[in-house]
């Protein structure tokens, strides 16, 4: 059977070389889940990335840096950084188009930010200064492994997150974001938090799969088969549709 095409937007990376990058944990846990993946260089046209997306099944919106406040109406946070115009207009671009398409998209920690603020939502800017929590939900403070729990969090039940996930009401999840989903914009639902009440993932319930979640599937993919399926999901509604 043809494997069908997953396109993933792939921003400039590494200032030196101005070299494209995605990590290959996105794109192993994409094949290992039955699709082939497509890098979209973000610089590309509207046209140009039109194209592409027309020639897609799927879109999947990886992490990354942190999404302009411009779009959605606030001035920046100190700690707020790296923000890329060219990856915020072409994921922005496709989440739109996708959402519009009944498309299958499925976003992956800035992947989940991008596609709230999209569709009209706002983010938290800092959860460290921002949102009173004990919970550690940047990894990256803590030294911690890709594949390391951090925390759990709270599945709606009957949601398409649970049943993906096995129908659990609680699972482990790896944590590296100092951002989150705040202001919820309008289709979406909010289907998983942690104990702190930040959101861990929200869904259309109306779509065939628009699916964002806060934590890195890609990287417990390898060893997790609940963190797998959430790719086998959405690659089998690609080829369902």
């Amino acid at each position: 059977m043809t494997r069908p095409l997953i396109l993933i937007p792939t921003p400039i990376q590494d200032d030196k070389r101005r070299a494209f990058s995605m990590g290959k944990n996105y794109v192993r846990s994409l094949i290992d889940a039955g699709a082939l993946p497509i890098l979209a260089p973000v610089t590309l046209d509207e046209r140009e990335l039109r194209a592409l997306y027309e020639s897609a099944g799927g879109v999947m919106l990886a992490g990354g840096a942190d999404v302009d406040p411009a779009l959605y109406g606030e001035l920046p946070h100190e700690k707020t950084h790296d923000i890329d115009p060219d990856r915020d207009r072409a994921e922005c671009l496709l989440t739109q188009w996708a959402v519009a398409d009944d498309k299958p998209l499925f976003g992956i920690c800035r992947g989940i930010q991008t596609m709230n603020v999209a569709l009209g939502g706002s983010l938290i800017q800092d959860i460290p200064s921002q949102w009173p929590t004990n919970l550690q939900h940047n990894g990256h403070y803590e030294g911690a492994s890709r594949d390391q729990e951090l925390h759990t969090v709270r599945v709606a039940s009957g949601s398409r997150v649970a049943h993906m996930l096995g129908g659990r009401e609680q699972v482990g999840v790896n944590s590296f974001h100092h951002q989150a989903v705040k202001r919820l914009a309008e289709g979406f639902v909010v289907t998983s938090r942690a104990a702190d009440d930040i959101i861990e993932a929200i869904e259309m319930p109306d779509k065939r799969f628009v699916v964002g979640v806060q934590w890195h599937p890609e990287e417990l993919s390898h060893i997790r088969p609940d963190m797998l399926n959430l790719f086998i999901t959405f690659v089998n509604a690609v080829t369902s549709g």
